[in-house]
């Protein structure tokens, strides 16, 4: 039985990087029936008594913790834009807790709790020559680490950044199937995801000829597009300025937020050619041209959040299902097309 496991994961190759709220609680073996992750992981520190999270954590748009003071951590969208940043920030999901290397620097002190502190079992997030890099060891095995030797073993190990992330008893992963176990069901979990194979991505489609209206994100970003929706939720992810949005797809949308009564969240709208690019989307993507979000509804399945925007579209438009990741693709292109993840 192995007391450490680690492993680099090239970003192209990530679907969906899940921040996995573990409620109600189950072990890390049923999770990974549950949900077919490749890659699991504890999250960050919370209190196991009363469940509540230590550290910044957001999860599909919702912020589960925020405490009072900004911190390095990992931030992404969709998966394979993850890096770190100054958490906390307006990603769809992070997570922070102990930084230990920032920018290819090692933190002269690593600032964590006591309680932390000692040779443990630890588990850590990073970036490791532009790959996910994920790791963790047993507790009281013979890989157990202060804070500091961790932070230089990574270091030697060649990671340009890395977050301690919970330890002791909560340290447990499975990466494909080689696993650290232990008795603790955790509050939470990182849940990575691959592509599976482009036959069951978004096929490639020409621009639409509908209406594609431009926006500045600093100019426009609060303007409203319909009762529910503005213009800086269709940004893209990259931080750029410029806004490409297709008032047909806010239409969609729109139907879809009334018919369910519930918030839709919008991981990925607009994508610039070379964001598109960075996370692996299909070439000439819908995202492209600002005819296609990628959304997830509170309390809905993403098969019949698919199943609706197929009725009102029956004859065009872009449906695609993302069941294991989550999430339903919805586009405006004028032929129909359906595919399924």
């Amino acid at each position: 039985m192995s007391d450490l496991q680690a492993v680099t994961i090239p970003l192209k190759d990530i679907a969906r990087i899940q921040i996995y709220l573990n409620s109600p609680r189950k072990t890390l073996s049923a999770i990974k029936k549950a949900t077919g992750a490749d890659y699991l992981l504890n999250g960050t520190l919370y209190n196991m008594r009363t469940g509540a999270v230590n550290c910044h954590l957001k999860a599909d748009g919702r912020v589960i913790a925020k405490p009072g003071y900004s911190v390095f951590g990992y931030a992404w969208d969709r998966g394979g834009d993850i890096s770190m940043r100054v958490l906390p920030g307006d990603a769809a999901n992070y997570i922070a807790c102990t930084p230990l290397i920032i920018d290819g620097q090692k933190s002269v002190k690593p600032t964590y709790d006591p309680g932390q502190g000692g040779r443990r079992g630890r588990s850590a997030i990073g970036i490791k020559d532009g790959r996910l890099a994920l790791y963790c060891t047993r507790d009281g095995g013979s890989m157990a680490r202060t804070p500091e030797k961790l932070r230089d073993d990574l270091y030697s190990a060649g990671w340009d950044s890395a977050v301690m992330l919970d330890g002791g008893g909560s340290s447990q992963c499975d990466f494909v199937g080689k696993k650290i176990t232990s008795t603790r069901k955790v509050q939470h979990l990182i849940l990575v995801y691959l592509h599976k194979g482009e036959s069951h991505t978004e096929p490639e489609g020409e621009k639409p000829m509908v209406e594609i209206n431009a926006y500045s994100k600093k100019a426009d970003g609060t303007k409203k597009l319909s009762t529910n929706f503005k213009v800086s939720e269709f940004a893209c992810k990259d931080g750029s300025d410029a806004v490409l949005v297709a008032p047909r797809l806010v239409m969609v949308l729109q139907s879809i937020r009334s018919h369910f009564g519930k918030a839709v969240t919008i991981n990925s709208a607009y994508r610039t050619p070379a964001y598109n690019a960075k996370v692996g989307g299909a070439a000439q993507s819908q995202h492209c041209y600002g005819t296609a979000a990628d959304i997830t509804v509170s309390g809905v399945s993403a098969a019949q959040v698919a199943a609706y925007a197929r009725s009102i579209m029956p004859d065009w438009g872009g449906v695609g299902v993302y069941a294991r990741q989550g999430f339903t693709h919805v586009d405006v292109r004028e032929t129909r097309s359906d595919w399924t993840e």
